[in-house]
C-alpha cells in the first residue's frame, strides 16, 4: 500500500532524527525549506513534524523554531517487552489505572491549544492508512492527552509505554478480524468521544469514554472479552478531589 505523502516526510524526518544525522539540539530546518526539499506543500510538512512533536522526539523554542529533543524522546528506562498474551493484558491492566485519569485531568486542566493539538492528532489517526504507521499516530493521540493533564508524570509514564501500545496496535492490525477502514473507523470514533468530553471539560465522560476505548481495544486484540477478577469503575472521574490540581 503506498503511503501517504505526509507518512513519506515524517518517515524520513525520524529516520533523521533516529539515525543520527540529527543529534540532540540539532534545529529543524523551516517548512518551507523542507517542502521545497520533499517536492510537498507546508501542511503536508506540518503534519509530519506534528507527529514528531507528539512522539517526543522534537519541541519547539519560542521565537527560534523546531529542535531535536532526542533520538528516543525523553531519556526513559522503559518497561520489557510485551512476550505473550498474558504480557498484553497486564500492559491493558496499567494501562487503564493510569490513561482514564488522564483523560479525566486533560478534560479539567487542558488549554485550547491543547485541545487543538489532542484533535489533530485524532485527525492524524483517522487519514492513516497504512497499517505500519497506525500504532504510532494512535499513540501520539495518547500522548497529547496526557499532556494536556499538566502531569509530568502521565506524560513520562506513556512515553515509557510507547514500545507496548505501539505493538498493541499493530497486533490489531494482524489478528483483528475487521476490516482495516471499518476497524479505524470505530477506533476514531471512540476517540472522538473522549475529544469531546474533553473539549466539554466533562471529567467523567472523559473517563468512561477512555475505559471504553481501552476494553474496546483489548477486545479486538484478543477477539474476546476476558473475565477479570476486576473491572475498573468508570465515570467517576479523577480519584483524588478535584480541588486539588
Amino acid at each position: 500500500m503506498k503511503l501517504k505523502l505526509a507518512d513519506q516526510v515524517y518517515g524520513a524526518l525520524r529516520q533523521f532524527v533516529e539515525g543520527g544525522e540529527w543529534p540532540e539540539g540539532t534545529r529543524i530546518p523551516p517548512e518551507t525549506e523542507l517542502a521545497k526539499n520533499y517536492g510537498v506543500s507546508r501542511p503536508v510538512v506540518r503534519e509530519a513534524l506534528i507527529r514528531l512533536k507528539m512522539e517526543g522526539l522534537i519541541g519547539s523554542r519560542k521565537g527560534s523554531g523546531s529542535f531535536v529533543i532526542g533520538k528516543n524522546g525523553l531519556d526513559l528506562g522503559g518497561y520489557r517487552p510485551i512476550e505473550n498474551i498474558a504480557d498484553l493484558i497486564q500492559a491493558f491492566e496499567f494501562r487503564f489505572s493510569v490513561e482514564c485519569d488522564v483523560a479525566a485531568f486533560a478534560a479539567l486542566r487542558r488549554t485550547d491549544e491543547e485541545l487543538e493539538q489532542i484533535r489533530i492528532a485524532s485527525a492524524v489517526v483517522k487519514n492513516q492508512s497504512n497499517e505500519e504507521t497506525f500504532g504510532d499516530a494512535d499513540f501520539g493521540f495518547h500522548l497529547a492527552l496526557s499532556r494536556a493533564s499538566r502531569n509530568a508524570m502521565y506524560e513520562t509514564t506513556l512515553s515509557m509505554l510507547r514500545t507496548q501500545i505501539v505493538f498493541g496496535m499493530r497486533l490489531v492490525g494482524e489478528f483483528s478480524q475487521q476490516q482495516a477502514a471499518t476497524r479505524s473507523e470505530a477506533i476514531f470514533e471512540e476517540h472522538e468521544m473522549i475529544v469531546d468530553a474533553v473539549e466539554a471539560r466533562d471529567a467523567d465522560k472523559a473517563q468512561s469514554a477512555m475505559g471504553r476505548h481501552l476494553m474496546n481495544s483489548r477486545r479486538r486484540i484478543l477477539g474476546f472479552e476476558i473475565a477479570s477478577d476486576w473491572q475498573p469503575t468508570l465515570g467517576t472521574g479523577p480519584s483524588i478531589r478535584r480541588g486539588q490540581n
